[in-house]
């Protein structure tokens, strides 16, 4: 088994992990969010993090050329892919028809996939005979029912072949995988995915049966500068109104959601303290539509038995848990206020009728274990 280099680009931030040959924790770990810094951290875990230094922050192929080149030789890239279309329902390698074939997915996901497939294409141009592994954010959704995959369009063009393939699947897998450790009894799960993107899933037994996101990862939840979910007819009075679609699609990615609404930021610790009319508003708007989310995936799930909160704003602000909660206190869920102000794996009050958590993803963790997967597969085939 090689190490694994794991690169986990998102919009405007990248995550990366070295995992030694057969390890399944790091040997060290770093990344850059250019929404906060512009400063790439490098260090081993339990250890206070340097800095690695780049001419460019925000070139993230450059980042990952250097990261091969200085810390992981002869390791496997292995790249989060958002999009995987169809086909996708395990890692992958990134052979030529593989990436063409991630190329045309694009305009689903017009912000993350060229992102992701730049870091490929810069990696296997600088060592041709380099091998590289695709995980895909869709994979964890990939057999969901069908009443949960369907699109509600008659299938003409474009839409023929067009499903609700959900996303954040790596940090919703993670949400599985640990609760089936730590807490077996929890069959019906509700996991909150909360960061600059954010997405709701029922979990049943382990697996995705329904999530917020749909064909893009535009869908669903508010979110930092994305919209989320909006009314289509609006959407088309846009057009009409002569609204250019490149200009429609520039606000919906990129000028919306919580930076919209506020405007302020796109970031919660920036918008919390800011004590505004609009700043609040911005927040109360959030915490309603994640709520109906919880309700929502409780349907599809038969019920809830716990909600996990994840990601940067679900594991790490314990007012945006606590106002959530607070929305759905009709269903008998309550916050111990002191595990929640420490973002404590269990935060939810002992007569809460539903198990809340705190939990931190492990997206790198996740892209580790389903590369191992791959390789140990593809060697007992030869």
């Amino acid at each position: 088994m090689p190490s694994l280099l794991c690169l986990n680009v998102g919009s405007s931030s990248l995550a990366f992990a070295l995992f030694p040959a057969g390890a399944s924790t790091p040997a060290w770990t770093g990344g850059i969010d250019l929404s906060v810094a512009q400063t790439v951290a490098l260090g081993r875990p339990g250890e206070a993090p340097g800095v690695l230094d780049v001419d460019d922050p925000a070139d993230f192929p450059a980042i990952a050329a250097l990261l091969i080149k200085r810390e992981g030789e002869g390791a496997i890239p292995v790249h989060r892919i958002v999009h995987g279309g169809q086909t996708a329902q395990a890692a992958a390698w990134l052979d030529a028809a593989e990436i063409a074939r991630l190329d045309t997915l694009a305009p689903l996901a017009p912000v993350h996939q060229p992102a992701g497939l730049s870091v490929v294409r810069r990696l296997a141009e600088e060592r041709p005979g380099l091998r590289q592994i695709a995980v895909f954010d869709t994979a964890f959704h990939y057999d969901m029912p069908l009443v949960a995959r369907q699109i509600p369009v008659a299938p003409e063009v474009p839409f023929v072949d067009i499903r609700r393939y959900g996303f954040h699947g790596l940090s919703h897998g993670w949400v599985a995988r640990k609760m089936a450790a730590e807490a077996p009894d929890c069959r019906r799960i509700v996991s909150l995915h909360l960061s600059g993107g954010s997405s709701a899933c029922a979990i049943l037994d382990g697996q995705s049966v329904d999530t917020s996101m749909g064909a893009t990862p535009l869908d669903g939840l508010m979110m930092g500068t994305r919209s989320g979910a909006v009314d289509p007819g609006l959407l088309l009075y846009a057009l009409k109104q002569e609204m250019s679609c490149d200009d429609l699609e520039n606000l919906l990615w990129h000028r919306s959601g919580l930076l919209g609404v506020s405007g302020i930021s796109s970031d919660l610790r920036d918008i919390l303290p800011d004590g505004s009319q609009q700043a609040e508003a911005a927040v109360a708007l959030f915490c309603r539509r994640t709520a109906k989310a919880v309700s929502e995936m409780a349907v599809s799930a038969g019920g809830l038995d716990a909600l996990v909160f994840t990601g940067g704003a679900g594991a790490e602000q314990p007012v945006i848990r606590q106002r959530i909660v607070a929305e759905l206190a009709w269903l008998g869920l309550s916050l111990d206020d002191d595990a929640n102000t420490q973002d404590a794996a269990i935060v939810s009050a002992p007569d809460s009728a539903v198990q809340i958590r705190a939990m931190p993803t492990e997206e790198e963790r996740m892209m580790a274990h389903h590369a191992a997967t791959l390789i140990q597969e593809d060697d007992h085939a030869h």
